[in-house]
């Protein structure tokens, strides 16, 4: 890492982590039971993130930044 976090910073990249790591067992849940297809969800957020990309104002930066490291984190 470049440089030193600040304590909000560290919060926040902490709660990022386990959101991230939260949806991956949960997608892994669906996948094992047959109820989400292998690729099924990084797929579905791609296409949401480009919906809300073209409506401004809806969703800020950082929503998007989060939902792109979620999206990263699930894909295969």
């Amino acid at each position: 890492m470049a440089g030193k976090l600040t304590p909000e910073g560290e919060v926040i990249a902490a709660y990022g982590a386990a959101m991230v790591a939260a949806f991956q067992v949960l997608i892994n849940c669906l996948e094992e039971s047959d109820a989400l297809l292998p690729g099924q969800f990084p797929d579905a957020l791609g296409v949401y993130m480009e919906v809300v990309k073209s409506r401004k104002g809806e969703v800020s930066d950082m929503t998007l930044a989060v939902l792109h490291d979620i999206r990263t984190a699930t894909q295969d």
